[in-house]
């Protein structure tokens, strides 16, 4: 039986994951009124303590960008290991539709 390392496991999910952030900012762009239910999610997570103040703050700072789509994307979509990570309790949640994850997967 064949087994992919953990690493490249992981590395393979976290394609996949921004892969699925590329086009919740590309609809999120185009629906600008999206946004609200991001930043609804945000702050109820971090009131609830579900977030810490780090991601909270970084996740602020992604948002606050939304008006240079470029910025935004690049925020958003970096290969970091922090941001990965970031991507991967994304506060984006329901921004796509089931059909639509399906056919980026």
């Amino acid at each position: 039986m064949f087994a992919r390392p953990r690493k490249q496991r992981r590395s393979d999910v976290n394609e996949r994951i921004k892969k699925i952030h590329n086009a919740i900012a590309d609809k999120l762009l185009s629906h600008p009124e999206l946004f609200e239910q991001a930043e609804h999610t945000l702050e109820t997570r971090y009131q609830n303590k579900m977030m810490r103040y780090g991601s909270y703050l970084l996740w602020k700072g992604i948002l606050e960008a939304r008006n240079e789509p470029d910025v935004f994307k690049a925020l958003l979509l970096a290969d970091d290991e922090r941001t990965a990570n970031l991507r991967r309790e994304t506060i984006f949640t329901g921004i796509l539709s089931e059909e639509e994850r399906e056919q980026l997967l």
